[in-house]
């Protein structure tokens, strides 16, 4: 919303939402998704590099690459061929981690901009995964499959992968589709099967 606001030249609007961000953080220590989203605010609001990369330096996949992504197009904003070249570095790992959830939209605009700066970037081809089986969830599906087979609710792990119980949802509905299954037991048998180190927490 911080960078639609200023898309918009909305500058009052931005800094209330960076306000709300912050008193959000301020309140709520337990949960650092929200000191993660004002440091986010903040790092577009203000061009500050520090918040940006303080954002990125956190768990959830789709909020890392979407702060990496913010953050290499600041640096690529700044002149000497440094800049450049962290830029390049940063919106690689924006690339990678919009690749690896399947963010194929997010992952094409990032490509865009590494274009931009006189990189190409090979497109990661959907054919490269499987359509059923295992091999064929993300990342973010396995880890959402791993803690379902360590018993948490949708909740639960929604709270844990900063995340909404919706798109827990949306993971588990992908995964019994992929997997041609119907069931939270059935998904967890697969997981201990497949790969027993992340029932462990591995």
């Amino acid at each position: 919303m911080t960078r639609l606001a200023l898309a918009a030249a909305n500058r009052p609007y931005a800094q209330a939402m960076v306000d709300t961000a912050e008193y959000l953080a301020r309140n709520n220590p337990d949960f650092p998704m929200f000191a993660t989203a004002f440091a986010h605010a903040r790092g577009i609001l203000h061009d500050d590099p520090d918040a940006l990369a303080s954002a990125v330096d956190q768990p959830a996949p789709w909020i890392r690459a979407s702060a990496a992504e913010d953050l290499g197009v600041l640096l690529a904003a700044t002149s000497g061929a440094a800049a450049s070249a962290k830029a390049v570095d940063i919106l690689d790992q924006a690339l990678d981690g919009y690749e690896r959830i399947g963010a194929l939209l997010d992952a094409a605009r990032v490509r865009a901009r590494l274009r931009a700066l006189g990189v190409r970037r090979r497109h990661w081809g959907q054919s490269q995964r499987p359509t059923f089986g295992w091999d064929s969830l993300t990342d973010t599906e396995r880890a959402v499959a791993s803690l379902i087979a360590r018993g948490m609710t949708n909740r639960q792990i929604a709270q844990r992968m900063f995340l909404s119980p919706h798109t827990v949802s949306t993971h588990l509905r992908r995964m019994f589709s992929k997997l041609n299954i119907a069931s939270r037991t059935e998904l967890a048998r697969i997981v201990a099967e497949e790969c027993p180190a992340l029932v462990k927490g591995g």
